[in-house]
């Protein structure tokens, strides 16, 4: 058999037993150039138990002469001519004596190598002695039977197993004698008679006369069991007493009924809720459920608000809810330790415990920037310039990042660690009205109140850089943010309300000197006030507006709590007013009616306030404490996002906490 190649391969072949195949090419990396010429001859003695060596026959020639010496050599087999995959392990003959270009090696590769499937021989040569890597002769040679290998594949004696396949013809039962083995008789058409012993499967349609106590394996139909048998998989009423007492049972699953809770998530805004259910509130708005009409001593509901929106629990005619709670509308006011200055702005943690307000200067060195870290009761001055007329400021979420407008020299900048320095982020001699952050800090908006230039300013890196995002010169009053800045709100004082969803005048409410407004943290609920006018407030993002119902005052500021149910504002020489339901009533609380009340902060459940007077102090609110709701439908508890309470019905249509996480306001 003779093979050519190609390139720079000259010509070779090898002999296998009387056929040879002489190849001639070039060898690489070695330290001389060998040409050599293999052949292999396979020599099996025609036996009846031969083992997997076989003689390996080759002539090897350096540069054209036939080669003397000793040689390593290396042999693999592989399932493709090129590349291909390596089948068992190389074999080195190591000192392999060549004699004027011939040798004669044994290779043995093992059992299960040679199965009938074609392979190639790759060939590897070294100088003996040498440590350099073996060069690879090419090609590969093709492993060819020889005569005695054709007689065994189909061998006059067979050892081993012959396949079924191979079979013809029909077995005498005397060839079943004494068979231990499983049989398998697949066949529909199968007859049996006599006699059976061992396992049977298949089908037992007409089977008769079975003794059900000797069934011990496989699966007894659904339909075969008595209607007293409960099913796993589906739903069971146990009409007896059942006791359950070995206390390694454990139970997965939602359970109901005598004290056995299990939760429902609902999407709902509005719920009834029924006795020993929990309910896992995730609607974004504000979710109302009402109390069961009908309950027993020992009954349970349970309430977990998800959602964005908080929720409330109302109750039906003569029910109260009884317990130690927050009271928001109730809240008490002191005054802070702070000079009395002309207090513009304040802006609060959504804790509380952290604040910021800056004062305008009158004179020089009678404003500035002031810090508390004590929700309002001590203030310090920061580093921030005493004599600028300083007009807003906002804080994110933690306290930390800070960014204030000065009217006449730009926004003062973003502030880490509580206002420690700080740094001028935008410039320009404009009146800077107001500013907002996201509660992360990053994200920052700034407004112009100019009629004839100026506009809205948003920063997306905590205020490195800005950028204008509405160029429309008007008397921007007022921005507000959602929590994670992708939703704001702007006022204009003689104008109209814009939202950043297309920055377009919302139709609901015409043109009124707005003053202030505030969102909640998902950008649903906003609210907003009027100078000598109302307080209005939005539950679709700015889309439709309604007026509240508070008296006509000359409204100066609002703020809104996470969720937007809690909300407070300021009038000049008006006082404080808190709503309780996202501004549906409104209740006044007057630590000081007459003073000129400029600006009103509040955390994030709404219950820590701080307000402002415009050439006066600071006052902070201190949660009071509330022993029951009112009595009947106008009474109701309320949480924000990631508070929860259960509560347990005791008779005399009162329910109490038995459990609850974060701050529950009674009202």
């Amino acid at each position: 058999m003779r093979y050519g190649v190609t390139g720079n391969l000259e010509v070779f072949k090898i002999e296998l037993h009387q056929f040879r195949v002489i190849i001639d090419f070039v060898m690489r990396k070695i330290i001389r150039r060998l040409l050599c010429v293999l052949a292999m001859l396979c020599a099996v003695e025609a036996s009846h138990a031969q083992g997997t060596a076989f003689t390996y026959q080759g002539q090897l020639n350096d540069g054209g002469s036939p080669a003397t010496g000793n040689f390593d050599l290396r042999f693999q087999i592989y399932d493709a001519v090129t590349n291909g995959n390596a089948i068992g392990f190389p074999l080195t003959n190591s000192a392999v004596a060549v004699n004027n270009g011939l040798f004669a090696t044994t290779l043995d590769f093992g059992a299960g190598i040679f199965t009938g499937t074609n392979y190639w021989l790759q060939i590897g040569v070294q100088t003996n002695g040498l440590t350099n890597a073996f060069t690879s002769l090419i090609p590969r040679q093709p492993v060819l039977p020889v005569p005695y290998a054709i007689f065994a594949n189909s061998a006059s004696n067979l050892l081993g197993t012959l396949a079924a396949t191979q079979l013809n013809g029909t077995l005498p039962s005397s060839a079943f004698a004494g068979y231990t083995n499983t049989v398998s008789l697949t066949n529909s058409a199968n007859l049996f008679s006599g006699t059976f012993s061992g396992t049977f499967n298949g089908n037992g349609t007409n089977l008769l006369n079975l003794n059900a106590s000797q069934l011990t394996g496989g699966i007894v139909g659904d339909a075969r069991l008595s209607s007293n048998v409960p099913l796993l998989n589906g739903n069971q009423t146990f009409s007896g007493a059942n006791n359950l007492t070995n206390g390694n049972n454990s139970f997965v699953g939602s359970f109901f009924g005598n004290g056995l809770v299990g939760w429902i998530a609902t999407n709902g805004a509005s719920i009834q809720a029924e006795i020993d259910r929990g309910y896992l509130l995730m609607n974004s708005q504000v979710v109302t459920v009402t109390l069961p009409l009908n309950a027993n001593v020992g009954d349970i509901v349970r309430i977990s608000g998800a959602g964005a929106g908080g929720w409330q629990i109302a109750q039906n005619s003569n029910q109260s809810i009884l317990g130690n709670f927050s009271s928001f509308s109730n809240s008490s006011w002191a005054l802070a330790g702070a000079a009395g200055l002309n207090w513009n702005s304040i802006a609060s943690s959504a804790d509380g415990n952290r604040l910021a307000a800056v004062a305008a200067a009158v004179t020089s060195g009678s404003g500035g920037i002031f810090i508390s870290t004590d929700s309002g009761a001590t203030w310090t001055g920061s580093n921030g310039d005493s004599s600028s007329p300083w007009r807003s400021i906002a804080s994110s979420a933690d306290g930390t990042r800070l960014v204030a407008a000065n009217a006449s020299g730009g926004i003062g900048g973003i502030y880490t660690n509580s206002g420690a320095s700080w740094n001028k982020a935008l410039s320009g001699g404009v009146n800077w009205s107001s500013v907002t952050s996201s509660a992360d800090g990053s994200k920052l908006v700034a407004a112009i109140n100019n009629s004839a230039s100026g506009g809205i300013y948003t920063s997306a890196n905590s205020g490195a850089t800005w950028s204008q995002t509405v160029g429309t010169a008007r008397n921007w009053v007022a921005v507000a943010s959602s929590a994670d800045g992708s939703k704001l709100a702007a006022a204009v004082y003689g104008g109209g309300i814009y939202t950043s969803a297309n920055w377009s005048q919302a139709t609901s409410v015409g043109n009124k000197n707005w003053t202030s407004i505030a969102s909640s943290a998902d950008g649903g609920r906003l609210a907003a006030t009027v100078n000598g006018g109302f307080i209005y407030t939005s539950g679709d993002s700015g889309s439709t507006w309604v007026a509240d119902n508070v008296p006509a005052a000359n409204w100066t500021s609002i703020a809104s709590s996470a969720d937007g149910s809690k909300l407070a504002a300021v009038a000049n020489a008006g006082g404080i007013y808190l709503s309780s339901n996202g501004g549906v009533t409104w209740t006044q609380t007057n630590p000081t009616n007459g003073a000129v009340w400029s600006c009103i902060a509040s955390s994030a459940d709404g219950g820590k306030l701080a307000a402002t007077i415009l050439g006066g102090g600071i006052y902070h609110s201190q949660v009071s404490s509330q022993t029951a709701t009112t009595t009947g439908a106008g009474g109701y508890i309320s949480g924000i996002q990631g508070s929860a309470v259960e509560l347990q019905y005791i008779g005399n249509n009162q329910w109490m906490p038995a459990s609850s996480a974060g701050t529950i306001w009674a009202h």
